[in-house]
Formats: C-alpha cells, sequence, structure tokens
C-alpha cells in the first residue's frame, strides 16, 4: 500500500513530467517542446516547478524509472502537491498508474493541453472525462 502523505500543504510547488514513447523521439524536439510547454504553464500560473523528471519509455506497462522517483519525491515532499503534464498518455497509458497517482493524498494533476486539473475535488465528470482519456490512451 503507498504511503500518503502527511498533513498536506497546498503551495505553489509542482514538479512536471514529461516523456517521449522511444530513445529516437528523445533525441529530437519532443522533450523539449514539453519542457517548454509546461515551463510557460508554471510560469503563467505562478507555480514553481521544483523538480523535472525525463523519461524516454513507452508507458504501456508500470515500471518506468523516472516516474517511480517522481512518486518517492511526491510522497517525501508534502508541500509539493502539483503534477504538471503535457496530456494523459504522457503521464500513463495503463491503470496500474492511474490507481498509484490517485492515491497520493492531495495530489493535482494538470493536463496543460487538454486544460484540465484533476484533483480530490474534481467535480466527477471531469474525473470521468480523465478515466476515459486513460482508456483511450491505453488503445
Amino acid at each position: 500500500m503507498p504511503k500518503k502523505k502527511a498533513s498536506i500543504i497546498d503551495t505553489n510547488k509542482a514538479v512536471a513530467y514529461i516523456r517521449v514513447s522511444s530513445q529516437e523521439q528523445e533525441k529530437g524536439y519532443f522533450l523539449s517542446a514539453q519542457e517548454k510547454l509546461l515551463r510557460k504553464y508554471a510560469e503563467d500560473e505562478g507555480y514553481e516547478i521544483v523538480e523535472f523528471f525525463r523519461e524516454a519509455m513507452s508507458a504501456k506497462t508500470s515500471g518506468r524509472k523516472q516516474f517511480n522517483l517522481m512518486l518517492k519525491y511526491l510522497k517525501a515532499h508534502n508541500d509539493v502537491n502539483k503534477l504538471l503534464v503535457e496530456k494523459t498518455d504522457r503521464i500513463t497509458r495503463n491503470f496500474k498508474d492511474v490507481v498509484t497517482l490517485d492515491s497520493i493524498e492531495g495530489l493535482e494533476l494538470h493536463f496543460v493541453k487538454e486544460g484540465s486539473i484533476i484533483s480530490e475535488k474534481s467535480k466527477s465528470q471531469d474525473k470521468m472525462i480523465y478515466g476515459l482519456r486513460v482508456v483511450l490512451s491505453k488503445q
């Protein structure tokens, strides 16, 4: 069972996760474009990105190294409760990772290109749309 954060503090601190599916994509424009987008979003929203996690690996199955390091970081830093990502399929394409992310108390998932934020406070309709995006990403 994942360890939950003790006493969540809502701050402007965020982590950012950028991912491409292969080593070939890592060499190109893809990671830098995601990073630029997330930096701009953080600046516009007044968030401080305290850590970037970069990965060149498929998300079809769980077990990505940087993803797991990011989870440990979030669980260890109760003053960081925002996770910025380009879109749903960049963070997960499998259901296990969704459950893991959902288990982190107080976490806000910011899907920048999709224009949505998912958290414990989200409306059921927003959570449903997120779930549908996960299903579509799995395809």
